[in-house]
């Protein structure tokens, strides 16, 4: 009989620790949450042979900013910045970049989940070459491969 209120008290201080650490785990990184406040800076990579997707980003509380380049091989390189939302964890935000000698700009939206960050898919391309996603959050597609998050220079 001395057993069972012992392996109770020992199932309980088990079950508080390994709660309390789970939660401390859930606070520490600001990307992997749900970003409401306050600010946090993230740098995402993508490289599949020679080419290559950088994604720099400062949010300040919903707002974000960064810079952002896609350097895909034989191609002009597309290099510029970003500005626009951040809402449960999806960023809509439109690209300013300078390709072939011109300026241009177009919306592109991404996910961030668990230090990734998924681009999403257009739905389709308007008539004017510009991408254009659905206002539906949950009926986004992302691309199946994420940037991984990195350490910012």
């Amino acid at each position: 009989m001395k057993t069972l209120p012992l392996f109770l008290l020992l199932a309980a201080v088990v079950t508080s620790c390994s709660q309390s650490g789970s939660q401390a785990n859930k606070n520490t990184d600001s990307l992997k949450t749900d970003v409401t406040s306050g600010s946090s800076d993230g740098c995402f990579l993508k490289t599949n042979g020679k080419d290559s997707v950088l994604l720099q980003l400062h949010i300040q509380d919903t707002s974000i900013s960064g810079d952002l380049s896609y350097r895909y091989f034989e191609k002009d390189k597309n290099t510029g910045t970003i500005s626009g939302s951040i809402r449960n964890n999806i960023i809509h935000a439109q690209y300013a970049f300078m390709s072939e000698g011109i300026q241009s700009t177009r919306p592109v939206v991404f996910k961030l989940q668990d230090d990734k960050a998924y681009e999403a898919v257009p739905d389709s391309i308007n008539p004017e070459g510009i991408p254009v996603f659905t206002d539906n959050d949950a009926a986004l597609k992302f691309d199946v491969e994420p940037l991984s998050k990195i350490s910012c220079k």
